[in-house]
C-alpha cells in the first residue's frame, strides 16, 4: 500500500505530531558536509525549526541513528583519505579519532532532541518483508522503520524518494516524493 506524503514546507505542525527523521535529514543538519547554502540544508532546517516552535514530539530509531553515524564516518573518509575502501583501517587511524568525537557531539545533539523509540524487530512479519525485499523494490531499513512507525503512530520525515511503500503518512519536502504518494 502507498505512503501518503504530506508537504512539510506548509504543514502546520502542531504539539500532537509525533515524528521520526530519518538518517537523510540528521545528514543535512548534522553531518560533516552540511552546507547552510544547499536546499536540503535549508529547506529541512526550517522545517525542523518549524517542528520544535509547534512543541512536536521527535523519535529516533536506532536504525536512523546507526545509519547517521556509520554514513557520518564514510562520508568523513572518504573527504579524509579519497580512494580508501578499506573502513576499518580508517577506523584504527589517527585521522578517525577526531571524526569519532565530531560523531559523538553531534549525535549527542540529536538525542537532545529525541525520544529514543524501542525497536520490536521480533514483532515484524519476516517472511513478507524478506519477500519485498527480494523484490528488488523495498528497502530494509525503510521497512522496518515504516513497521515501527506504523506500530507507534508516528510519521517519518524524509528526504528519500522511494519511500513510497507503507501505507503511512510520511512527511517530506522532496517534490518526487510528494508526487508518487498523493
Amino acid at each position: 500500500m502507498k505512503n501518503k506524503a504530506i508537504n512539510a514546507t506548509c504543514h502546520a505542525f502542531s504539539a500532537a505530531d509525533k515524528l521520526l527523521p530519518d538518517a537523510n535529514i540528521w545528514i543535512y543538519l548534522n553531518g560533516p558536509a552540511s552546507d547552510p547554502t544547499k536546499w536540503a540544508v535549508q529547506t529541512y532546517s526550517a522545517i525542523l525549526g518549524d517542528i520544535l516552535k509547534a512543541g512536536a514530539e521527535l523519535f529516533l530509531d536506532v536504525l536512523v541513528l546507526s545509519e547517521f553515524i556509520n554514513r557520518f564516518a564514510r562520508m568523513e573518509m572518504n573527504r579524509l583519505q579519497p580512494g580508501q575502501r578499506d573502513f576499518k583501517a580508517f577506523r584504527q587511524s589517527a585521522a578517525f579519532a577526531p571524526v569519532a568525537l565530531a560523531i559523538q557531539q553531534q549525535t549527542s545533539q540529536i538525542l537532545t532532541m529525541c525520544q529514543p523509540l524501542d525497536h520490536p524487530f521480533s514483532e515484524w512479519n519476516h517472511t513478507q518483508m524478506l519477500a519485498d525485499f527480494g523484490t528488488g523494490g523495498a528497502d530494509w531499513n525503510d521497512q522496518l522503520l515504516v513497521e515501527n512507525c506504523r506500530k507507534y503512530g508516528i510519521s517519518p520525515l524524509t528526504n528519500d524518494g522511494d519511500f513510497t511503500e507503507g501505507g503511512i503518512s510520511v512527511f517530506t519536502a522532496n517534490n518526487r516524493l510528494l508526487v508518487a504518494c498523493p
